[in-house]
């Protein structure tokens, strides 16, 4: 074999290691744009997504930025709908109509998770256990980054006292890694709302309670009674914000790993509110 094929062939095989060291690096990048490139047609409209940024942004503006722990409860048998429970309807029909898209096309997909301001904004899927989805992708590939997913104990339409939502904290900055920025007041104060999306309803999440503790805490129970669940979230949290509930309110929480000791979780918590349509 003369001195220039051997040339070429140490070439060819240098840009092969090249190329699968590259890929091997970068796989789990590529991963996750092609499965967020193929949620495209899921995610909620351009005109949607800018309408609940303004409608974000006009909250903040009337939220006191008051850090006094002030969690009082109430009696009530219905909530009433005010001017700040609705949204436009074109809007909240997209959404709806979106999320069903979604869940029409993936099964366990039960809505869209989106936190304005951040780079939370992931479907929502549910599984048979609380394992499969640490591992897989929305359409059930394997997927290092998993999918943000609803605990399999709760009722998949949200209608749990308490309903846990899970994702990893990767070191990119993807799935829940945002959650760990809410244990800073200052942080928590500029995002205090977000907004979830299923096929049946749209709801406003009011956040209020950014706590640390440990995998196996009752928190994660989603059946306990709220005038039970509330004070113990107020003792886990440090980050706690005013807030009224009534004893018939829902809240949903997104659980993270954080690392402050083994088997740390990060849990953000907010209200539930169901939006109507009319604004």
């Amino acid at each position: 074999m003369n001195k220039k094929n051997i040339l070429r062939i140490a070439a060819a095989v240098s840009a092969a290691l090249f190329l699968g060291g590259f890929y091997f690096y970068f796989k789990d990048d590529i991963a996750q744009e092609k499965a967020d490139s193929e949620l495209l047609p899921f995610r909620p409209i351009m005109v949607s997504q800018g309408t609940l940024d303004e409608i974000t942004d006009d909250l903040m503006e009337t939220t006191a930025a008051d850090a006094a722990v002030n969690v009082s409860y109430t009696t009530a048998n219905n909530t009433s709908v005010t001017a700040s429970d609705t949204i436009p309807d074109e809007v909240r029909q997209s959404l709806v109509e979106s999320a069903q898209s979604l869940n029409s096309a993936y099964l366990d997909a039960i809505g869209w998770l989106y936190i304005p301001n951040t780079n939370i904004s992931y479907p929502v899927t549910q599984g048979r256990d609380n394992e499969y989805y640490l591992s897989h992708a929305y359409d059930g590939s394997s997927f290092k980054a998993g999918t943000i997913f609803l605990d399999c104990r709760c009722e998949n339409r949200f209608m749990n006292p308490v309903n846990i939502l899970y994702g990893h904290s990767m070191k990119n900055g993807t799935m829940f890694a945002g959650v760990l920025n809410f244990a800073e007041s200052s942080y928590f104060d500029s995002h205090r709302y977000g907004w979830l999306a299923t096929p049946e309803t749209v709801y406003r999440i009011d956040f209020f309670s950014c706590a640390k503790t440990d995998c196996n805490d009752e928190l994660y129970d989603g059946n306990t009674p709220i005038s039970e669940w509330i004070p113990h979230i107020c003792e886990k949290s440090v980050v706690l914000k005013e807030t009224d509930y009534a004893d018939n309110d829902r809240f949903i929480s997104l659980s993270t790993c954080s690392y402050e000791y083994q088997n740390a979780r990060t849990v953000l918590t907010g209200r539930l509110v169901e939006m109507t349509g009319g604004r």
